[in-house]
């Protein structure tokens, strides 16, 4: 297995043990931020503040604050001195850059609060069309926070004027969109495909990404692949079907080969690379996920790991997130399993793996960035 430095050891420390927040970092901010929020905390696993350290490596850092139920007393800090942000903690040390939020976070428009439409994180928007969802996941705050009886389609024009806010932001432009959320009901079908549509077609020449499950009739490939979709995202979550069926029913009876024969059907049409499929570290056996790992490959896909991270308002709140050393060995295993395939760990987008368990490299080792850096405060070499 290769090794890591100390910036990329890092990534997986701060995903485990969270971070503290020195005084001298809080000062820094209330200057240069103000007192605004310093992380959207809108999901578990987007709830952490987002960094730039050394060697372009993007992480999600969980604080306190938002996620009490397993940070405390952290070993790692961010502190600022001589005009730099610094992460360090347990022999390991990396200069950070901190990615303020854009401007519309907390603000409304005519159809209300904007952040009940789209969030952004890096440097993508995340639109989410639907109220509630039409599958209970014991990881997921969705049907928690919004029960099947809350169930509702958000408009079209809502939807599209959020995205237009998100893009042509002042502060923190998104670059791409991604649009996903909870599971429609069946009879919904048609409204879905109409959405993905209006959006695609109304963006034209920004990338839009799909993340949903493959229900029957939702995605039209060649149709969709002709209306300029960017990539889509069918997620396993979970391989082992011990651990799927105590904890997402729904997708355990829809069964692991319902996902994979999309996600190869995916691949012909849209090409290799344009589908993903992202499995969650830490609530199934290492084994699991790495037979998931590699029967995704095999289809043209690209894993995805992401560590679980447990939401207070969910079953699985006392659960706790995968280790360090977990994290390390799932991502370097999953590497040398890659290396027999034409595809690497996605995303391919840095800013985007600020929450999941890869560098953004491809499958040369190099990295790249398709849009403009997004705007950080602070510098990291």
């Amino acid at each position: 297995m290769a090794s890591l430095s100390p910036a990329r050891q890092l990534k997986f420390q701060l995903l485990d043990n969270g971070l503290a927040l020195d005084p001298s970092a809080l000062d820094a901010l209330r200057q240069l931020y103000g007192d605004r929020e310093l992380t959207p905390h809108d999901y578990a696993s987007t709830s952490g503040i987002i960094l730039k350290l050394e060697e372009d490596v993007w992480v999600n850092a969980p604080i306190e604050r938002y996620n009490p139920n397993f940070v405390a007393e952290s070993p790692f800090s961010l502190s600022f001195s001589d005009e730099r942000f610094v992460v360090a903690g347990r022999g390991l040390t990396s200069t950070a850059a901190f990615w303020p939020q854009p401007a519309y976070h907390g603000t409304s428009n005519d159809y209300g609060p904007l952040n009940n439409y789209v969030v952004t994180h890096g440097d993508r928007g995340r639109l989410s069309p639907i109220r509630s969802c039409s599958m209970t996941c014991t990881f997921c705050n969705i049907p928690y926070d919004d029960p099947l009886s809350d169930y509702d389609l958000k408009p079209v024009p809502a939807l599209l004027a959020a995205a237009r806010t998100a893009l042509e932001d002042p502060d923190q432009p998104a670059r791409h969109l991604l649009i996903s959320g909870g599971t429609p009901k069946p009879r919904d079908i048609g409204w879905m495909r109409e959405m993905y549509a209006a959006v695609i077609t109304e963006f034209t020449g920004v990338p839009v990404d799909l993340m949903m499950v493959p229900l029957p009739g939702l995605f039209d490939l060649p149709e969709l692949s002709a209306l300029g979709l960017n990539e889509l995202s069918i997620n396993l979550e979970l391989f082992g079907r011990e651990t799927s069926k105590s904890i997402m029913r729904h997708k355990y009876n829809q069964g692991v080969d319902f996902y994979l024969d999309f996600i190869e059907r995916a691949s012909e049409v849209l090409g290799l690379g344009r589908s993903r499929s992202m499995l969650m570290v830490g609530l199934e056996p290492m084994a699991d996920t790495l037979a998931g790992v590699r029967a995704i490959a095999e289809r043209g896909g690209t894993p995805v790991l992401s560590p679980f991270r447990p939401d207070p308002a969910t079953p699985l709140s006392r659960v706790s997130p995968p280790d360090a050393s977990t994290m390390r060995e799932t991502y370097l295993r999953a590497m040398d399993i890659l290396d027999d395939f034409e595809v690497t760990l996605g995303p391919d987008c840095p800013p985007c793996s600020h929450n999941t368990l890869n560098f953004a490299d491809d499958v040369s080792g190099r990295l790249g960035y398709r849009h403009p850096l997004p705007r950080l405060l602070g510098s990291a070499a």
